[in-house]
């Protein structure tokens, strides 16, 4: 973070709200894939002047480094860092890693999502600097897959669960469980405009559902114990 808070001393001088307003804004609208994002709706969103978007960034193209450098940077601090590998029950790491994933989310809603489609842009490629930074990230999220797995104890599951495939459906349950909830939200409050604000009127909900999802894993995974 020190090299982006170097780049773009003029950015991080914001107040800590709204550089998240724009960060945000931004990367929802990357979404659509760098040629098609606009410029006007981010700053429309973001509730900033196109000027001023452009003296922190200075161009379309060096917010979009920014974007991508910045979730790098972010999911590395605030996710990867902070699982603890070593405990034997693998649904407990399951659930702290939905914790910590929901948290960020509430921060940044898109910020997975983000970094998935500038991976996917094939119309805009990253340059080797980005590709070797995602490269690496990536091999120390799955370092740090590999380490849950290693250390969990197998023991628990039923004999033929696999617990690598098993940790694979649980994250795409709850990957969709949590998009899913995330809209009901927002359908049932219509004032609120992102997923982001949707996650937080529910949040105590969302750690009980989720709570339930895992009890299902549970009884499916592992060994009874009575």
């Amino acid at each position: 973070m020190i090299a982006l808070y170097d780049m773009y001393p003029k950015f991080f001088a914001l107040e800590e709200e709204k550089r998240e307003r724009i960060i945000n804004a931004a990367m929802r609208e990357f979404l659509h894939g760098y040629s098609a994002a606009k410029t006007d709706d981010i700053v429309r969103e973001a509730g900033i002047s196109k000027g001023l978007l452009f003296h922190y960034f200075g161009t379309k193209e060096k917010l979009y480094d920014f974007l991508i450098e910045n979730a790098i940077a972010v999911i590395q601090a605030e996710y990867v860092n902070l699982i603890n590998t070593r405990q034997p029950d693998l649904l407990d790491s399951v659930w702290q890693m939905s914790l910590l994933k929901q948290d960020l989310s509430l921060r940044f809603p898109v910020i997975f999502d983000f970094l998935t489609s500038t991976y996917l842009d094939t119309r805009h490629p990253m340059n080797a600097e980005q590709a070797a930074q995602l490269t690496k990230f990536m091999e120390m999220r799955n370092k740090v897959l590999a380490e849950i797995l290693e250390n969990c104890d197998k023991s628990l599951f039923r004999e033929g669960i696999d617990p690598l495939k098993a940790i694979n459906i649980i994250n795409w349950t709850l990957t969709g469980a949590a998009e899913d909830m995330a809209k009901r939200a927002m359908a049932a409050d219509g004032g609120l405009s992102t997923v982001g604000e949707a996650a937080r009127t529910g949040y105590a909900g969302y750690i009980e559902e989720f709570k339930a999802y895992l009890d299902i894993f549970r009884a499916c995974f592992y060994k009874s114990k009575d």
